[in-house]
């Protein structure tokens, strides 16, 4: 079975959340920060909303969701032979999935995505209209790396876990950054497009890290990379933890 997807950009996913939960009667089959999907039976729908990557309310990119690799390759040999524009993609991780695609564009260059979903991913990976793996977009530190920018005063160490994470543990030092207008957060806080940051989140399984430094990259900023393995690893490891308290 195929389905047709339609894929928005917004300015705040969380509203966007609310708004099509109510619309569609069902809640989101994903949402992570900046992202979310919905999978709707009736019609046939896969409907995603993305934070932060084009004008809000404007399309950011429609496809067609099909059973298998079989049939995106099946299709994508169709659009070729029918002498339409067609660019079949390595598989690779996007959007919190892996999936294996191919693409084509309208004659007003809007982009139709051809895909299947293989497996999900606990990481957002590329953008959905191409681009790079998060792993060369924000590279990873280890945590030996990562105390070593701890110890550095010329890198910043940005705090991503979201509301409440940074108050209940925190690396000292480190600057506690919202999801909201991050770009709008660095410049009020004075990091430069060229500095050094390393941005962490609460452990693999929180994608603040990803979401915030991918923010920054695609905002001009050079020389971010982030320590997956969060505030739990650190803590485990034995390094010194913060907490605020009333």
């Amino acid at each position: 079975m195929s389905r047709f997807q339609l894929s928005l950009n917004v300015d705040d996913v969380d509203k966007a959340v609310s708004f099509y939960s109510r619309l569609f009667g069902v809640a989101p089959a994903k949402h992570r920060p900046g992202y979310a999907n919905f999978v709707v039976a009736d019609p046939p729908l896969k409907f995603i909303v993305i934070e932060h990557e084009g004008e809000p309310g404007t399309i950011n990119h429609v496809g067609i969701e099909h059973a298998d690799g079989e049939a995106v390759a099946r299709e994508a040999s169709r659009i070729g032979e029918l002498g339409l524009p067609v660019e079949v993609d390595d598989p690779h991780t996007c959007c919190f999935a892996a999936q294996e695609k191919a693409w084509t564009r309208d004659p007003n260059k809007v982009l139709w995505e051809i895909y299947t979903v293989t497996e999900d991913t606990s990481h957002f990976g590329a953008s959905p209209r191409g681009g790079t793996p998060i792993e060369h977009l924000v590279p990873p530190v280890t945590l030996e790396e990562f105390e070593a920018a701890v110890d550095d005063a010329d890198v910043h160490i940005i705090d991503a876990q979201g509301p409440g994470g940074f108050e209940t543990a925190h690396v000292p030092g480190s600057i506690d950054m919202g999801f909201d207008d991050v770009l709008g957060q660095a410049k009020r806080l004075g990091i430069s497009p060229d500095d050094a940051i390393v941005v962490y989140c609460s452990d693999t399984d929180c994608l603040g890290s990803e979401f915030v430094g991918t923010q920054l990259v695609e905002g001009g900023y050079t020389n971010v990379r982030r320590f997956p393995d969060g505030i739990t690893e650190w803590h485990t490891a034995g390094k010194p933890v913060d907490a605020i308290t009333e």
